[in-house]
């Protein structure tokens, strides 16, 4: 196993998930397979414009490879990445989504952020979508843990929330039985999940991607999607 991004051959535990982590990059599964959609499906030019959300580590380092001074990071909570030495911007999906200039990103980024804003996640991937250039894509990621969908908005103190939604504020869940219903009511995008139609097994396992990942829709699953496939 190495990691496609960092060549990192070293892994190791996360919760319930044995040999995860790139102890090098921090990659994750989800990572390293959206790494891989970046450089051998979408290919973007050297200094395309890039906007990065909640910047991983590995990820943020392949993507300003590619883009220099057009890479973009941004988050609402800047000061979590100051170990990484980027420049992170300050940046609300609910209330800065409509700042963003259209047709301007040739890749837009952001993987399990959607499950932690407190406003209708449908409008603004939409927003994000018409921020794409003419051939621009978008990636992203969400957890997807059962087959039920769930999304919740509350009035309530912070307190009341992490004890509702947990640590990490999860305020909605994808179920795979519900993605066409959900995502798919937004984008034209494939009714199932199937990593080997995209890459060989080898690939796969090289990358450290496990099997259960391949087939079925997960917290892995990269989604790549474009302004055309805007069904709205």
């Amino acid at each position: 196993m190495r990691c496609n991004i960092c060549g990192g051959t070293a892994f190791e535990d996360m919760p319930k998930r044995p040999l995860a982590r790139c102890t090098t990059c921090r990659s994750l599964e989800r990572t390293r397979v959206a790494a891989l959609k970046i450089t051998e499906q979408v290919r973007p030019q050297p200094g395309a414009h890039v906007l990065h959300f909640a910047p991983e580590q590995g990820l943020s380092q392949l993507l300003r490879g590619i883009a220099g001074e057009n890479y973009r990071a941004v988050d609402i909570d800047p000061p979590r990445y100051a170990h990484l030495g980027l420049d992170v911007e300050p940046f609300d999906l609910c209330r800065d989504v409509f700042t963003l200039p259209r047709s301007r990103y040739d890749l837009i980024v952001h993987n399990h952020v959607l499950e932690h804003i407190e406003c209708n996640y449908s409008v603004v991937l939409i927003r994000l979508a018409q921020s794409l250039s003419e051939n621009g894509a978008m990636l992203f990621s969400v957890p997807i843990v059962g087959g039920d969908f769930t999304d919740a908005i509350v009035d309530a103190s912070d307190e009341e929330k992490a004890a509702r939604f947990g640590a990490f504020r999860h305020y909605r869940h994808f179920g795979r039985r519900f993605i066409a219903e959900t995502l798919g009511m937004i984008f034209d995008m494939a009714p199932d999940y199937d990593l080997t139609r995209d890459f060989p097994p080898e690939v796969l396992r090289e990358a450290n991607i496990p099997e259960h990942h391949w087939h079925d829709f997960t917290g892995t699953s990269i989604f790549v999607v474009r302004r055309r496939d805007l069904r709205v």
